[in-house]
This record gives structure tokens, C-alpha cells and sequence, in this order.
């Protein structure tokens, strides 16, 4: 799997568990695509973030 298809399924799972109440979980998945996606990620990434903050 790429890298940014593997951005990709982090961010999938993050709104997941966002939905699921898990904000902790999502925190940590985020910040693993902030390190690791292309730049539309990451900024979507921390749009997310800034959200749970």
C-alpha cells in the first residue's frame, strides 16, 4: 500500500473513531497522517485535530 493510500485509510478510521466517541484514538491515528500523507491529508489531518482540541 502507498503511503497516501495508507493516509487515506487513517483518515477513513479516525472519522471513525470520532463517531464512535474514541477522540484519543483519532488523535493518534491524525497524527500519524500528518506525519505521513501528502500535503491535502495533512491539512485535512489538522483541520480534524483542531476540531477534537
Amino acid at each position: 500500500m502507498s503511503g497516501t493510500d495508507e493516509a487515506a485509510t487513517k483518515l477513513d478510521l479516525a472519522r471513525a473513531y470520532i463517531d464512535m466517541g474514541d477522540a484519543d484514538g483519532a488523535r493518534d491515528i491524525l497524527d500519524e497522517v500528518v506525519t505521513e500523507g501528502d500535503d491535502g491529508q495533512k491539512s485535512e489531518a489538522r483541520e480534524m485535530l483542531s476540531r477534537l482540541a
